[in-house]
């Protein structure tokens, strides 16, 4: 039935959501703590891996339990990207306006 063949693909690209969430999330997190850390090289560093390596690896299992879920992953977390990037540049324009 073509409603069952199709929620891994649904899943597949809920989770590339939940990827890009996961990854772009803790790099705006990172970015705004790196001003008023004591360390930035290593908070960038560390949260560099710590958010690469779960990402990597959910998209590694993925590439081999089934090759199409992975493709179908990779736009939800490019539209993540997207959505982030113009969220991001209007608070900052926002911030921009109100000083």
């Amino acid at each position: 039935m073509i409603v069952e063949s199709v929620w891994p693909y649904l899943l597949g690209f809920l989770s590339g959501i939940g990827l890009g969430l996961f990854y772009f999330g803790g790099l705006w997190l990172t970015v705004k703590k790196i001003p008023v850390s004591r360390n930035p090289k290593r908070l960038f560093l560390c949260s560099a891996a710590l958010r690469l390596v779960p990402t990597l690896l959910a998209l590694f299992v993925a590439v081999k339990v089934n090759p199409g879920v992975f493709l179908i992953m990779l736009p939800g977390i490019f539209a993540v990207r997207y959505f982030m990037v113009r969220w991001v540049s209007n608070l900052s324009r926002e911030q921009a306006h109100a000083t």
